[in-house]
Parts: structure tokens; sequence; C-alpha cells
């Protein structure tokens, strides 16, 4: 006993340690298991958390918008002809678009030189109403700088070609075959515009890039409709050739340029909410930009293969899209 007193109580001596308690395998591997199982909820809930984040900030940039929307309803549009222009339009047109998506859908539709009245005036009337919406935009611009005189004058260009390259594909053509020559050289002016106001945009502003690289994206999408009609139009024979040699293909022209007429006022009506600060960068490229644009690609895809003006894929970039019947 003597010696083992003296020697727990020896100075510099250490007790002997403990060995740690055995823990059989099954043990560690259900402790490592539960372990990783946490770590696993944890990371589920986080990205819940960011989920549920992202569909509250954009539930809330709405609710802001809704609260701000009284900024686009101003005093200086006289009259207010292009806020009730626009409304009715974006009304109108949209349900023109969903109206023939159901065609196609449903094997049904007219074609365009076969179209005729209440289709025609209907037509017509939006046609009427959007270009009624971009000319009434340019003074209300003066207010707020030169980039918004320049964004609603770029908007009016790209407007007048559209228009008149959709009303030329109407039954009769409103007149307008004899400036058939004209509409490839017209129809270039606005896309060399758009290109010298992005280069400004992404070089020389501290716009969101990622919404002017969209625009350009979206914008180079409307050429793929606009530069094959204006070719054909100017072609041997024009578009009565192409309505004879490929029949269905001025009717997916006609429904296309009427979904860019919407596409482009609906894209200006957003990036002057975004101007406003009513909408926010990520609520203006989903709302006003990529959802639209993809409803657009569905209709144009819907009416190809309902209407079949083309034998193949092969024989849509062969033909560049039909400019070369």
């Amino acid at each position: 006993r003597s010696h083992r007193l003296s020697s727990s109580s020896a100075p510099g001596r250490l007790a002997p340690r403990r060995a740690p308690p055995l823990v059989p395998p099954r043990t560690l591997t259900l402790r490592r298991a539960g372990a990783a199982d946490g770590e696993s909820g944890e990371r589920a809930a986080e990205t819940g958390t960011e989920r549920a984040a992202t569909s509250s900030s954009s539930d809330k940039a709405w609710e802001v918008a809704w609260e701000r929307r009284g900024r686009m309803w101003t005093a200086a549009d006289k009259w207010h002809a292009h806020g009730v222009s626009g409304g009715v339009f974006t009304v109108l047109g949209g349900g023109l678009l969903l109206g023939w998506a159901g065609q196609a859908l449903r094997g049904g539709g007219t074609p365009a030189e076969a179209l005729e009245g209440t289709e025609v005036a209907v037509t017509v009337l939006s046609l009427a109403l959007a270009t009624v919406c971009a000319v009434t935009g340019l003074p209300l611009g003066r207010s707020r700088g030169w980039r918004k005189v320049e964004l609603s004058a770029r908007s009016l260009a790209f407007q007048v070609v559209l228009t008149w390259q959709a009303l030329r594909l109407l039954p009769g053509g409103f007149g307008l075959e004899g400036l058939d020559p004209l509409l490839l050289p017209a129809s270039v002016l606005p896309f060399v515009w758009q290109a010298l106001t992005s280069t400004y945009i992404l070089t020389q502003t501290t716009d969101d890039k990622r919404s002017a690289i969209a625009i350009f994206l979206g914008v180079s999408l409307f050429g793929l409709q606009i530069f094959p009609l204006a070719v054909a139009a100017g072609g041997e024979g024009g578009l009565a050739a192409v309505a004879q040699l490929r029949p269905g293909l001025t009717t997916v022209w006609l429904h296309s340029l009427v979904g860019l007429v919407w596409l482009l006022n609906w894209s200006t009506l957003g990036a002057s909410m975004r101007a406003r600060k009513v909408v926010d960068d990520v609520s203006y490229r989903s709302a006003f930009l990529l959802r639209p644009g993809a409803f657009w690609l569905l209709l144009f895809a819907a009416d190809v293969a309902h209407y079949v003006p083309f034998a193949s894929i092969g024989d849509y970039f062969s033909s560049c899209a039909g400019a070369l019947v």
C-alpha cells in the first residue's frame, strides 16, 4: 500500500491512461450514417431555404411592382393614348396568338392568303394599336433623358418593319407590293441600330450586362424571321411564288411577325418599368424577355409542324428559312 501511494504521489510521474472503451464496428457505422444523414438534412434544409428565399424575392418584386404601378400611368401621356393602346394591344394581340397556337395544336387554321372577315380585321386592328403605342411613346422619353428617347425610336423602327411585313402577307398585300425591293435594306437598319446600342451599353454603361446580352440575342432571333421574308419578297416571283411553292409558309410568317410585334411591345414595356424602378433586372429578364420569347418559339414550332412548309430540318436550313424558294 505504501508503495502504491508513493508511486502515485511522486512528483513528475503521470498516472497511467485509461484505454478508451471499445465500440463495436456496427455502432461506428451507424453513428457515421447518422452524421451523414444529419449533414444531408442540413444541406436539404439550406437548399429549401434558398428556394423559398428566391420565391419570396420574386413574389416581393411583383408586390413592389403592383404598388408602384401608378408610375406607368402619367399625365405626360396625353389622353393616355400610349397606355391605353398598349394595354388593349397586349390583350387583343395575345388572344390572337393564343388562338393561332390552339389552331395549330388542333390541326385547324386558315392560310394567310385566304384570311377574311373578322380575323383580318382583328389582325389589322392589333397591328394598328401596336403602332399607335410605339408612336405615342416617343414624346414620353423627353423628360427621362436621351436614352429613353433612343429606346422608343429604336422600338418604332422595328415596329415599322414588322408591321410592313405583316400587312404585306395579308390578302391583297395592302398595296405594298411595289415597295418589295426596299424591304430588305429597310429591314437591315434596325439591326445595325440595335448592334450599336448594345455595344454602347456593354462598353460604356453600368447597366446590367446580362439583360443587355439577352436583348441582343432576342433581337437576333427577330432576324431569323425578318430577313428570309425580305429576301423572298425581293426575289423572282416575290411572295406569290412563296405561297405557291411552299404552301403554309406565309401563314407561319404572319403568325410569327404578329408574335414579334407583341414581344417588341412587351419587352419595351418591361424596359420602361425597369427604368422607373417598378421591376428589377431579374423580373425584367424572366417576365419580359425569356418566357415570352420561349412562347414565340413554341408557336413557331407548332405552326411549322402543322402547316409543314419545309420537307425537313435540312430543307429549312438549305433554303435559308424559306428565303430561297
